[in-house]
């Protein structure tokens, strides 16, 4: 089901499949922000990810002893329907809970509420964690949002962290696996060694399986348009790491830009969930909240 929200500055519509935003679309121009998702290309739109990010290599987990199996990538929480719980003109609330196919997977009860609101800039999107089981579990989070380049060339466009910092790479593998060192120890961190500090430029050859960074200091990334100078803006503050990634093949059509509470599995990994890098321990009870703010600009 589509729910269509609406102010003075900007519409956009989400999907309850996976309270996955579909367009966001800027009245002014009529320009839509997110990619429009062809599935010829990358089907999807701006997915969230829980209660894991990334590669899961081998296809499973091992969580407190119980062999936990996923298909697929970046959890399961893109893939099930969000219940919506409230809905006004320019704001609404999904949630998804616990299910007989989550358990086999993550086997522990939690609450997701996403909630999004549009603004005079763009879109407010905050994601609320709840630990609704009886022990603490840990989990991974975070969002995959992909911004349309509408029609412009890859030399148009750069990425660009707000503190202008110069950047530490986490090497991944081939694959999209993260990489470990001589000692068997992961993730191992590079200098990025950027031309200009902070600024990324989007080539014709692409991020592959995504340039991943970590231990920044800038509240937002966001993909700066040069044809107009135009931005489109992401919020990153307190989150460990950010992944750049654009379709693979052809010519880039879109740029994600991806905060990451957790990372993908280690090249050598023990499948131990316990062991995960960059991920959130919540006791019984208690709230995480992530904030995902999408300023156009």
């Amino acid at each position: 089901m589509t729910i269509k929200l609406e102010n003075s500055a900007f519409s956009a519509e989400i999907d309850t499949k996976g309270a996955e935003i579909q367009k966001l679309i800027r009245k002014s121009d009529k320009k839509d922000i997110i990619w429009h998702g062809d599935k010829s290309v990358w089907g999807n739109h701006a997915p969230i990810l829980f209660p894991f990010v990334a590669r899961c290599l081998g296809g499973y987990f091992m969580i407190e002893g119980k062999k936990c199996e996923y298909s697929r990538n970046h959890g399961f929480a893109r893939d099930l329907e969000h219940t919506l719980i409230s809905q006004s003109e320019d704001r609404a609330v999904f949630e998804l809970t616990q299910n007989e196919d989550t358990l086999y997977r993550f086997p522990y009860s939690f609450s997701l509420r996403t909630e999004y609101s549009l603004t005079e800039k763009g879109l407010d999107w905050k994601i609320t964690v709840k630990n609704t089981d009886k022990k603490p579990f840990r989990f991974g989070l975070g969002t995959h949002a992909a911004f349309d380049m509408n029609g412009g060339e890859p030399e148009d466009f750069t990425v660009e962290f707000e503190k202008k910092e110069a950047l530490t790479a986490v090497l991944c593998t081939p694959d999209g696996y993260i990489a470990a060192g001589k000692d068997g120890k992961a993730p191992v961190t590079a200098i990025y060694g950027e031309k200009e500090k902070g600024i990324v430029p989007v080539t014709a050859e692409g991020f592959g399986n995504g340039h991943l960074f970590k231990s920044m200091d800038s509240e937002w990334v966001g993909l700066r348009d040069h044809r107009d100078n135009s931005i489109i803006k992401i919020n990153t503050k307190g989150f460990p790491f950010c992944m750049l990634w654009q379709n693979t093949a052809g010519k880039p059509q879109f740029v994600c830009i991806e905060p990451w509470y957790g990372i993908a599995d280690a090249e050598n990994t023990d499948h131990e969930w316990a062991g995960k890098v960059g991920m959130n321990d919540l006791a019984p009870g208690a709230e995480f909240i992530s904030i995902q703010n999408i300023c156009v600009e």
